[in-house]
């Protein structure tokens, strides 16, 4: 007799059925993920408006808080960076940033980019140099770069800072160059004439980012210079621990900053006349060794004097603490270098740089600043979170892997950033621009794009949305300057970022959302403006940033500090503390704007 097949009882078939749809689902959770995966790897970046990465953007959209809309050709902003060709040099594949600030004063936040003419002229072919485009209002720009004279087609552009340096009410404007930099002194017509000689500003190195505040409290606006490597066409090759690469590739040596020499940086002290002293050996702030491409003047220590921190690239970090007293006195030393102490002389190749406070992030706020720093592949980016000892002195701690900021970043080079609630919260989120100094394989005059990072802080930790954020920022580019403003003052934060070799993006926030948000104004000095300290206190949280503190890199965010509310109408109180030391206070503000003005009767 042939053998009797079992029958499955009714409990082992619900089984059997069971384990079928979670075999199957598994498969299906698993695909989801590879095809999502795939559509982020950077070396798949051509393959961002894929079918697949179309089908994980719709399935997941849902989950995403915010959305972004490349506005650039409908605002009528035209500008490519650099020369028609790549020459493999670095000075090229550094740049350029790019600036807000109400040039004129009516209200509506200008732009400004900056360009380079290529490290070797190419025939046939002029550069249009810098461009600044005038806000209209309406969502378009005009280019009016020519009348305003502010082109500088002659210099190697790097980055720029709108200021009021010379306390006349209008903002000027200071240029980085690759060679002698520019001081635009705005003429209250729509016009700026270059000063920087006159004034003495005019340094001939290498010039990348810089930092503004009044480090001595004398009423004038000071400012430092990061100046980076002294670059020569041949370069020299780096020893071998000194070798630039990761992830199975390397760059040539002649990309490599290793291969030159650093370029000391200048402490510029505003003499209140229209001119600047360097007062550099005096303060102890030249920092030899370093290759700077960012700084910040920011109250580090909460003892109301501004310190300064540097991002270096291939070199440590440095920490100066502010000792205050009269600089223009006999005082012989104006800071004390803290860099190995507090724990942030790291030796990485640090770009960007964002000083915000996280607020109650995992149960830790001290109402101190909180460093991002971007760097290069294979190096992962950092999240230095500030811890005071008894002692007085603050340390610093890397909580990007715990926070989810580190491993993801290890395969992507980041250049400019910016701390901004994108979602309005309540809740600081983070904006990182990507792309790679690293060459394609099927071309080496083109590098490798990459996407950008939008970190969204869920109060744990942060996660990547960009794929699912809308079609630009699905999408991989060669960025590098990233500045934050809300250009249509609808009271979210939209975000300008420059591409290298490639044309700007201006990318209008469209997140539908019922949260409100409070748009923070100060009238005052820059001296008293530059490292001011703003909270904002709305339903149970106080959120904490320091105005021109957050420097992205080359790049300068718009002047207005915008908080998020969640669904809080109003804020309990804002509160400035002013970098001269003196405060105000406004209580009971409605969601909107406010304003809040320096005066000399301000408390002390």
């Amino acid at each position: 007799m042939p053998p009797r097949r079992s029958r499955l009882s009714p409990r082992q078939r619900k089984l059997w059925l069971s384990s079928i749809v979670i075999v199957l689902g598994t498969l299906v959770l698993g695909a989801l993920v590879y095809w999502w995966e795939w559509a982020r790897n950077t070396d798949r970046a051509d393959a961002r408006g894929s079918v697949s990465a179309a089908f994980v953007q719709s399935a997941l959209a849902e989950s995403t808080p915010v959305r972004f809309t490349n506005v650039t050709a409908a605002s009528g902003i035209t500008f490519r960076h650099g020369a028609p060709a790549r020459h493999r040099a670095l000075p090229e594949d550094n740049g350029s940033g790019l600036a807000w600030g109400d040039f004129d004063g009516d209200g509506q936040l200008d732009l400004y980019l900056v360009n380079h003419p290529g490290i070797v002229p190419t025939p046939g072919w002029t550069s249009p140099g810098n461009r600044l485009f005038r806000n209209l209002g309406n969502g378009t720009f005009a280019d009016v770069t020519d009348r305003a004279g502010v082109a500088d087609r002659e210099g190697f552009g790097m980055g720029a800072t709108f200021v009021d340096y010379d306390a006349d009410g209008d903002l000027d404007l200071y240029i980085t160059n690759r060679g002698s930099n520019r001081l635009f002194q705005n003429q209250g017509d729509g016009t700026f004439v270059d000063v920087a000689a006159r004034a003495g500003v005019d340094d001939p190195l290498w010039g990348t980012g810089t930092a503004w505040g009044d480090f001595d409290r004398d009423g004038h606006i000071d400012f430092y210079l990061c100046n980076y490597v002294a670059y020569d066409s041949a370069g020299r090759e780096p020893p071998a621990s000194a070798a630039t690469g990761g992830a199975d590739y390397e760059a040539p040596y002649t990309l490599n900053p290793n291969s030159y020499d650093p370029q000391p940086n200048r402490l510029f002290r505003n003499r209140g006349d229209g001119t600047f002293e360097d007062v550099t050996a005096r303060a102890g702030v030249a920092d030899p060794d370093g290759r700077s491409l960012a700084a910040s003047f920011v109250d580090l220590d909460g003892d109301g004097w501004l310190d300064l921190y540097v991002n270096n690239d291939v070199s440590p970090n440095r920490l100066f603490r502010n000792t205050g007293g009269d600089f223009g006195s006999d005082h012989p030393v104006a800071f004390l270098d803290l860099s190995t102490v507090t724990g942030t002389a790291d030796p990485r190749g640090s770009m960007g740089l964002s000083i915000a406070e996280l607020g109650d992030l995992d149960g830790h706020a001290d109402g101190l600043p909180d460093l991002f720093i971007t760097h290069w592949v294979a190096q992962e980016n950092a999240l230095y979170q500030s811890f005071p000892t008894p002692a007085g002195v603050v340390e610093y701690r890397d909580k990007s892997r715990p926070y989810q900021l580190g491993e993801i970043s290890i395969d992507r080079v980041g250049w400019g950033c910016a701390f901004a609630d994108l979602d309005l919260d309540g809740q600081v989120d983070i904006a990182v621009a990507d792309g790679s100094t690293l060459e394609r394989n099927a071309d080496p005059l083109l590098l490798k794009p990459e996407p950008l990072f939008l970190f969204m802080n869920d109060g744990r930790g942060f996660r990547d949305v960009a794929a699912l954020a809308g079609d630009a920022t699905a999408r991989s580019y060669n960025a590098r300057g990233l500045a934050a403003a809300d250009f249509d003052g609808d009271g979210d934060i939209d975000l300008a970022v420059s591409t290298n070799q490639g044309e700007v993006l201006l990318l209008r926030n469209d997140t539908p959302t019922q949260n409100r948000s409070l748009t923070v104004q100060l009238k005052g000095p820059a001296a008293a403006c530059f490292g001011a300290k703003i909270e904002v206190r709305a339903a149970g949280r106080t959120q904490i940033r320091w105005w021109g503190a957050d420097v992205s890199y080359l790049s300068q965010h718009g002047a207005d500090v915008i908080f998020g509310l969640g669904s809080a109408t109003d804020a309990e109180f804002v509160r400035v503390r002013w970098a001269d030391g003196r405060s105000s206070i406004a209580r009971d503000v409605p969601a909107g704007r406010a304003q809040l003005e320096h005066a000399a009767s301000s408390s002390p």
